[in-house]
């Protein structure tokens, strides 16, 4: 079995790869939901919606103004209908974990050279698909 690392994971905006992402974590995470009745003793409960969320650091080349003009559109438009993909490993298909999801926090940018990091915080769109 292969180790997955985030080493060749990036962040496509409409299918184009624009940024690789390091550190990156991913938590799935169910609502619970109580089902105790009236007159129970004891609280029940059933599983609820479940909902995928995740954080990284995006790291990019400033000196591509392509790239950086996307990654500003991206981190400055809270109401873009851009298709974000984040793909979690593009090495192989076994392990892959892909999905539309939305940036929802992110960092001040890094600067060493050309290479821009920024801390970020995503949250998928529905369900990942791949395999984990």
């Amino acid at each position: 079995m292969a180790v997955k690392t985030s080493a060749t994971a990036e962040l496509r905006l409409d299918g184009t790869a624009i940024a690789k992402v390091r550190d990156v974590s991913i938590t799935f995470a169910r609502d619970a939901l109580e089902t105790t009745g009236i007159g129970q003793n004891d609280r029940t409960y059933a599983y609820g919606i479940r909902g995928t969320s995740g954080s990284g650091t995006l790291l990019y080349d400033a000196a591509d103004t392509a790239t950086r003009a996307v990654i500003n559109r991206l981190l400055s438009d809270s109401t873009s209908t851009n298709s974000i993909s984040m793909v979690l490993d593009t090495s192989t298909s076994d392990g892959t974990i892909t999905g539309d999801a939305l940036i929802t926090q992110a960092g001040t940018s890094v600067s060493v050279g050309d290479l821009v990091s920024i801390p970020i915080s995503f949250t998928f769109s529905g369900k990942p698909s791949g395999s984990y």
